[in-house]
């Protein structure tokens, strides 16, 4: 990952179940979690912005699939 990549979090699974919804930031602001990788975070991590504001995201979220890189700059 580096900036300028455009990145998807993964889709949070099995929490809208009845009346019980996801209270995640990504569900709570209707995000299309779709983002660009803005610059270098502490710690091996990157600051992203997302449709609903900036969120940091970590290199081992790529490694368990919760974050793909759809398009490389």
């Amino acid at each position: 990952m580096k900036p300028g990549d455009l990145v998807r979090r993964k889709d949070c699974q099995g929490y809208n179940i009845g009346s019980f919804n996801c209270e995640c930031w990504f569900c709570s602001k209707q995000s299309s979690r779709v983002g660009i990788i803005t610059s270098p975070g502490p710690r091996n991590s990157w600051l992203v912005m997302f449709d609903c504001g900036e969120w940091t995201i970590y290199d081992f979220e790529e490694a368990r699939g919760s974050i793909e890189v759809i398009n490389e700059s």
